[in-house]
């Protein structure tokens, strides 16, 4: 230790001897801009706002690479002050007319909640694909619950342990999610064919409905898991099936699930209460 320690004082010792008249230079050379600055208005002024404009641009540049670096903890902030905001929304909640079946005297009760998490893996080519995200039990996630992206639909958890949740996302075979037309109201089932990750089908729209190329695609809000209005898509081309009396849709994804990394989990407080209705009317 002490010979390293002996290697890099020779080493620096040799260096000032060697280019001392360069240190010797600058240092004259900043005396005397010194004098020139304190003898000389003009000058002064000149050097002075000189420093400014290069102490300045340092500043900015070390500025803009701390804002880089913290870019992830400010989208993490975005991302849970979103999920709030989403549960203010009036389609996060259920409206009562009737005062006399109000609880707690209220005309609002809400529906849904939203608990924000990050996407740590994703599969995308395969022709079943999930997601794994960063939130489980311990945060309330449980299985059957939906997902949703800032910009759209994301899937549905299949599975959750403490900490972690998988989500079968919208490329799946299996993924069906309830769907209507926001300028028509006509319902239909969202699903994939397994060819292109940015786009899916629509079907169950009867072709006696009039079409138009961007018609907007939201959730239809007849399912248990997702809210309504939560937008899908929107129509990229469709063509009538004569042989079924439907329309043939291919919408394109309004979410880039390549790019996708915050989504947020949507909790139905009254999924319970449907799904005892939905076994009571299939046990009949």
């Amino acid at each position: 230790m002490q010979s390293i320690f002996t290697d890099a004082m020779n080493n620096l010792i040799r260096f000032l001897q060697r280019y001392y008249y360069v240190f010797l230079f600058l240092i004259l050379e900043a005396v005397a801009i010194y004098f020139i600055s304190c003898n000389s208005f003009y000058q002064g002024s000149l050097i002075t706002n000189f420093a400014n404009n290069v102490s300045g641009s340092i500043y900015e540049q070390c500025d803009k690479v701390a804002r880089y670096f913290s870019l992830a903890s400010v989208n993490e902030a975005l991302v849970e002050e979103n999920a709030k905001l989403r549960e203010q929304i009036e389609s996060s909640y259920v409206k009562y007319t009737d005062r006399v079946m109000v609880k707690d005297d209220t005309i609002y009760k809400q529906q849904f909640s939203f608990v924000e998490a990050k996407v740590i893996s994703k599969s995308l080519n395969k022709r079943n694909n999930y997601f794994m995200i960063n939130k489980g039990h311990s945060s309330g996630i449980e299985k059957d619950m939906s997902v949703i992206a800032p910009n759209g639909v994301v899937g549905i958890v299949t599975e959750a342990t403490e900490n972690f949740a998988m989500v079968m996302t919208v490329l799946h075979q299996d993924s069906k999610i309830a769907v209507k037309n926001k300028r028509t109201q006509v319902a239909g089932t969202l699903v994939w064919d397994g060819d292109n990750y940015a786009r899916g089908q629509v079907i169950d729209i009867p072709s006696s409905i009039p079409l138009k190329v961007g018609d907007t695609i939201i959730t239809s809000g007849f399912s248990r898991n997702f809210p309504e209005g939560i937008e899908v898509g929107y129509i990229k081309k469709f063509s009538k099936d004569k042989g079924t009396g439907f329309y043939n849709v291919e919408v394109r994804f309004s979410t880039d699930y390549n790019k996708l990394g915050y989504v947020y989990v949507v909790k139905n407080f009254f999924r319970m209460e449907q799904e005892r209705l939905e076994k009571g009317v299939k046990n009949e």
